[in-house]
């Protein structure tokens, strides 16, 4: 019985990060459009545009998974291990930041720099401030 509802979360979740992620590159492909951008270049950035768009909302996930839960987390291997060590959730956040950051900057290369400029202004300079900030929100 387990095993059926962890299938059908798995499904539910699979065509919910699809539908989300396909919102997300629509958002992106309309960002494009308006600042004139060839619809030729747009076509040819399309992997680079879904899969900057998955990672989005894979990190929109991981971030409520992480929710209040902070960087570092206890632990307690047994036989008297036991310390404080790094949420492997924000270990993953963090490379998924950086693909997203990688990503965002190559499409970022395609629009006017004027559009660049405001852009960079809204930009946080760190993973931490990112999260610090949704978790004060």
């Amino acid at each position: 019985m387990a095993r059926k509802a962890k299938e059908t979360i798995a499904k539910v979740d699979s065509v919910d990060i699809d539908a989300r992620t396909a919102e997300e590159a629509d958002r992106v492909r309309d960002l494009l459009e308006s600042c004139e951008v060839d619809e030729a270049r747009i076509k040819g950035l399309e992997p680079l545009i879904v899969n900057t768009a998955w990672i989005k909302c894979k990190l929109d996930d991981v971030r409520k998974e992480i929710g209040a839960d902070n960087v570092a987390i206890p632990y307690d291997n047994g036989g008297g291990q036991c310390g404080i060590r790094e949420n492997p959730l924000f270990k993953g956040y963090e490379s998924l930041w950086k693909a997203y950051l990688a990503g965002m900057n190559k499409i970022l290369e395609y629009l006017p720099s004027s559009v660049v400029e405001e852009e960079e202004e809204k930009k946080p300079q760190s993973v931490l401030q990112l999260v610090r900030s949704r978790h004060n929100a």
